[in-house]
């Protein structure tokens, strides 16, 4: 079989260079060029959010008071895709209480009772706001108990004022979450708490 040379270019029309790795021997590694936020970034469709104040929570997954709430709309037309959730408590909890993601919702579910909108920011443009169809919000009522999909962490009863630093609790999903029309996304506490909160979601069309 005759060797065969390869040429890649970018959606640019400029040609890549081959990545540490690849071979005569017809071996190529292709790896993630720039950052892996660049192509969402770029179009416009990044959008990160975060409680400016804390907001205590209930005990227990529930629909009051969630710490931080992304509600994709009846109808909207939008998928929305998991980047990054965190959350950070600045005082010890009464109680150690784990720290969840919860995911609440149904296709015949009644809405998310929208009270506080959530301060956001489109990663490109740096504007306010969310697209039509999509809610960030502080204060919410969820219209039942959501299910937890996954902990960020523990927030314990230590005293935190002896501690230098206090890392978040965060984890990246890297869009392989989705949240389709009807359904919410929550940060939410065994115990009740304080926490800030952030997420960071990529909005594209369903």
């Amino acid at each position: 079989m005759a060797n065969v040379d390869i040429q890649l270019y970018d959606r640019n029309g400029a040609p890549l260079v081959l990545a540490k790795g690849s071979n005569g021997n017809s071996g190529l590694l292709v790896q993630q060029a720039g950052t892996l936020f660049d192509e969402a970034v770029d179009r416009g469709n990044v959008y990160i959010t975060a409680n400016q104040t804390t907001v205590t929570t209930q005990a227990g997954l529930s629909g009051t008071t969630p710490a931080l709430t992304v509600a994709n709309r009846i109808s909207s037309g939008k998928v929305v895709k998991l980047w990054y959730a965190s959350a950070i408590s600045l005082v010890a909890s009464v109680a150690a209480a784990v720290v969840w993601l919860a995911q609440g919702g149904s296709a015949t579910a009644a809405a998310v009772t929208e009270t506080t909108v959530a301060t956001s920011r489109n990663a490109k443009t740096g504007d306010a706001g969310a697209p039509t169809g999509v809610a960030f919000l502080s204060v919410a009522t969820l219209p039942a108990a959501p299910v937890a999909i996954d902990i960020l962490g523990a927030s314990l009863t230590g005293v935190i004022t002896t501690v230098p630093a206090v890392a978040p609790m965060a984890n990246w999903y890297h869009g392989a979450l989705r949240l389709p029309a009807n359904f919410n996304w929550s940060i939410q506490t065994s115990t009740a708490g304080t926490f800030f909160c952030v997420f960071i979601v990529e909005i594209v069309d369903a």
